[in-house]
């Protein structure tokens, strides 16, 4: 979410407005609440699973927001590489 909220910051691009300051203030605060459950997922799951797993629904989760929210392209390749995403978090989580 917080990386949806920057890109939607610079969607003006008419210097530092409020509009622009309060979407900056969601990503901050959306980076705040992401490390706050990250810091409570660490004390449940090692950090060799933790890490990978929290990059790998993070970049699957952005993938997914820029193509409904912003019309992003799913190309074939994109769509092979979110494929691989899922494989490589599993065979982790099964390790």
């Amino acid at each position: 979410m917080a990386t949806l909220l920057i890109k939607l910051s610079h969607q003006e691009d008419a210097g530092w407005t409020l509009s622009r300051l309060a979407y900056l203030g969601g990503a901050c605060g959306t980076y705040g609440l992401g490390f706050i459950c990250y810091s409570i997922a660490l004390q449940r799951l090692q950090i060799s699973l933790a890490y990978p797993l929290m990059t790998a629904f993070t970049m699957l989760l952005v993938m997914l927001i820029g193509f409904v929210m912003l019309g992003e392209n799913l190309s074939p390749t994109r769509l092979a590489g979110a494929g691989l995403i899922v494989v490589g978090a599993f065979v982790l989580s099964r390790s």
